[in-house]
């Protein structure tokens, strides 16, 4: 069987975690390729069986795909577009982890025209999205549909119950900018920061509140959009209003540097985290109201590499998607609507698998 060439623009710590997970499968050929030479030496000392390339600009870019199969962003939002550009040159297969601009969507489009194309493919957007879908194939009618995303230390040490589980820059996004929802069965926006609430999972307190990033295609919901969906975030009691203190109270919404310096300072780095998806979806049968709430709990693995819940989830759903490209599972052209793939296939993959805890 022929190999899939992937090349993983991005050797952060999500591309580095992808190219761990598919190295150990002889069905891959890895490339990773960064403009920092720094970052590469941090893969080279994993030594992983992964080519590395140093490369600079679009025209790199697209270089560098010249003898590829599929182009991975594994990069900051503002440089997804230069890797969907590339992709497009050089005709080759997609995948990214974000929410598309317009921009990159007008690129993608016409890529997907002779390639396959996977948009949103980490956790969420991505695994949640597939989870929502699917709850709302088996639940019919839906009126509302909350969906909860969480990662968080395994053991809270400080006021905040939180750490460096994630990118920085993402996280202050999440906790600044408004939420994409469903009212009244129109799309729109809410403020994040709002609609506080407490769960109990698993005999473990933990509080849920509207945060932004969550639910960037709300048509994936197709012609079973709820009336209502919200998107929130799950963490221990108490973090929202030491956050709101922080952003509001000491005026740090609009002071982003100090923000981030606070955080990157301040928060120590987790490792040992757990990743909640939390989905809870209301309706009506007859006159009787029914709820059905569903629950998946992830934790890292030495498996694939010293990463934490959030990357490996991330990467080990992505991941299963490529594998299914390479198995021919999947269309080899076209937008793929990998939120309507068989959820319980995905979760009990070789990269998604061993990460389950129930």
């Amino acid at each position: 069987m022929a190999k899939l060439n992937v090349c993983i623009f991005g050797a952060g710590e999500i591309g580095t975690a992808l190219a761990a997970t598919l190295s150990r499968n002889d069905g891959f050929a890895v490339k990773v390729v960064d403009p920092s030479e720094d970052a590469l030496d941090r893969i080279r000392k994993r030594n992983l069986d992964v080519k590395l390339q140093l490369v600079n600009g679009a025209d790199g870019a697209r270089a560098t795909l010249s003898d590829q199969d599929i182009a991975v962003a594994a990069v900051p939002e503002a440089a997804v577009k230069d890797v969907a550009l590339a992709a497009l040159a050089a005709d080759v297969h997609y995948l990214d982890f974000t929410c598309p601009t317009d921009a990159v969507r007008a690129a993608l489009a016409q890529l997907a025209e002779r390639r396959a194309v996977f948009s949103g493919c980490g956790v969420s957007p991505g695994l949640v999205g597939n989870i929502a879908c699917s709850l709302l194939s088996a639940f019919s009618p839906i009126t509302d549909l909350t969906i909860r995303v969480g990662a968080n230390p395994i053991v809270p040490t400080n006021r905040l119950g939180y750490g460096q589980i994630w990118n920085l820059d993402g996280l202050i996004s999440e906790y600044t900018k408004p939420s994409a929802a469903i009212r009244d069965g129109q799309v729109t926006w809410i403020e994040s920061l709002e609609g506080l609430e407490r769960l109990t999972i698993d005999g473990v307190t933990y509080e849920g509140f509207t945060t932004a990033g969550g639910l960037g295609d709300l048509s994936i919901f197709g012609e079973k959009l709820p009336r209502n969906v919200t998107f929130k975030t799950i963490r221990y009691p108490g973090h929202l209003d030491y956050m709101r203190f922080l952003l509001d109270d000491l005026g740090l919404r609009h002071r982003r540097d100090m923000l981030r310096s606070l955080l990157a300072n301040g928060l120590p780095v987790i490792e040992d985290d757990t990743l909640l998806l939390v989905l809870t979806a209301r309706g009506l049968r007859g006159r009787q109201p029914i709820e059905k709430t569903v629950h998946h709990r992830f934790s890292a693995s030495s498996t694939f590499g010293a990463f934490n819940a959030l990357t490996s989830v991330a990467v080990g759903y992505a991941a299963t998607l490529l594998s299914l490209l390479l198995d021919d599972r999947v269309p080899s052209t076209g937008l793929i609507a990998h939120h309507r793939l068989d959820t319980s296939a995905l979760i009990s993959s070789p990269y998604l698998g061993p990460l389950m805890r129930t």
